[in-house]
């Protein structure tokens, strides 16, 4: 139990992590430029609590999601992607997201479920999956 928790945190946590940065900021970037369905996401360039910029505040939130997504796909036998999916999708509705209030409705999940997915995709590699 103790690797479990011991390789979710080495390796989960630095995915969801760069997943923030990569998957899920890039999926708003796409919003605005692509499909005009949000205005430009200005959020990131704002001060959050303690005067640390929001996008950093949701790198150590996606750092938490991943080491807990890690755990999950460590010790349960899930699918992994679908699995990172799910549990984005439910961190996205538990984590205040600092959208512009004319934001369709669909953004959020889609936003979490790439954030998800991302994680469990730059886990893949790093065995996660099973005990050795």
């Amino acid at each position: 139990m103790i690797e479990d928790f011991r390789r979710a945190l080495l390796f989960g946590a630095p995915c969801g992590a760069v997943s923030v940065i990569v998957f899920r900021d890039s999926t708003l970037f796409l919003l605005h430029h692509l499909f005009k369905v949000m205005p430009l996401a200005a959020y990131i360039q704002t001060v959050g609590t303690h005067g640390l910029p929001w996008v950093w505040w949701f790198v150590l939130w996606g750092a938490l999601g991943g080491f807990i997504i890690g755990l999950v796909l460590r010790l349960l036998p899930f699918a992994d992607l679908l699995t990172g999916a799910v549990l984005g999708v439910a961190a996205a509705y538990l984590l205040p997201q600092r959208l512009p209030a004319a934001t369709p409705a669909w953004v959020l999940p889609l936003i979490g479920a790439a954030w998800g997915w991302g994680s469990a995709f730059l886990m893949r590699p790093l065995a996660l999956r099973g005990r050795d």
